[in-house]
């Protein structure tokens, strides 16, 4: 049962692999759609507008660095910019199905643009606040979080016509494990808050959680919720373009997005870096869904026991 203020989401589709070197990523809103994203929502008594897929002209980057498509990320940028914002500002809750994390410039753009004070929470393997300077591959999709801080190539960061998206304070990383010593400096020294793995083990979620909502809720009036799903760890998300020993567990990624639903504070959310290419049996976008749909406060096991049901007339 939906439990959110808010039961009408708009789906955009955004399927850009030009921020990193790794195909796939951009099938993943197919996948995410195939999974049953819709009907889990229209069970969970959501309204929603599907806008359908953003066009990506060029979106087979097999060679050199991606930073050579920055104008082609820049002007999907701005597209998704606006449509994030007129989602909002019609009284939907954005839903932007990805894409590399470069799509996270123009979501986190259109909702900055909406709030008077956005806050970001930044759910990711990776803290991709990488420049330029110190990116060691030159991918945009490692450089997002420095691009919404202010950092990094001027057509990028000027996204929407305006800079920064979102002010250090209201900013929280949860999950981070490969962190690049680059981009370790420039949070510290913008006093980022940043919560990675080994903070997690030795504190645990529920401690985690609560610095993150206190920080959110303290300064912020809108909260975007940017989920990449290299966060978690790949035994249950092995669908993903980056994948790394270790990572969010079940339990605690379920926590993360139920303590969001049980408080209703998501507005907008990316679900980002889904790649079925190396999914099992799209495992990783069911996984979404089920999270998803916690972050807004619905119910993921009572869907799933319908179909079952509807499918069994044995099952119970």
């Amino acid at each position: 049962m939906n439990t959110h203020k808010n039961n009408k989401v708009k789906l955009i589709g955004v399927p850009m692999d030009l921020g990193t070197k790794k195909l796939g990523v951009d099938m993943g809103p197919t996948a995410i759609r195939y999974a049953g994203l819709q009907q889990a929502l229209e069970f969970n008594n959501f309204v929603i507008d599907d806008h359908g897929d953003l066009p990506i002209t060029s979106n087979h980057n097999k060679n050199g660095a991606a930073s050579g498509y920055r104008k082609d990320i820049a002007a999907v940028s701005e597209e998704l910019a606006g449509l994030t914002y007129n989602a909002l500002k019609s009284g939907y809750i954005p839903i932007v199905l990805g894409g590399d994390h470069s799509v996270s410039i123009g979501s986190i753009a259109g909702a900055s643009k909406k709030a008077n004070k956005l806050g970001v929470l930044w759910l990711d393997c990776h803290p991709d606040a990488n420049t330029p300077e110190t990116s060691p591959s030159g991918n945009i999709h490692g450089m997002t979080v420095a691009i919404s801080l202010g950092h990094g190539h001027p057509e990028l960061v000027n996204c929407g016509g305006f800079n920064p998206k979102v002010l250090p304070e209201c900013l929280c990383i949860i999950g981070a494990k490969d962190i690049d010593s680059g981009e370790d400096q420039l949070l510290k020294k913008m006093g980022v808050k940043m919560f990675s793995l080994f903070d997690i083990e030795k504190s645990g979620i529920v401690s985690v959680m609560d610095s993150a909502l206190d920080l959110l809720t303290k300064h912020c009036d809108l909260i975007h919720v940017s989920f990449d799903v290299d966060a978690l760890d790949p035994l249950i998300a092995p669908g993903t373009g980056i994948v790394s020993r270790g990572g969010l567990s079940y339990r605690e990624i379920s926590y993360i997005m139920e303590s969001l639903g049980k408080f209703n504070l998501v507005n907008s959310l990316d679900v980002i870096e889904i790649n079925p290419l190396l999914d099992i049996k799209n495992q990783t976008a069911e996984l979404a869904i089920e999270l998803i749909l916690s972050a807004l406060g619905g119910s993921y096991g009572d869907y799933q026991r319908y179909y079952l049901q509807k499918d069994n007339p044995f099952q119970k």
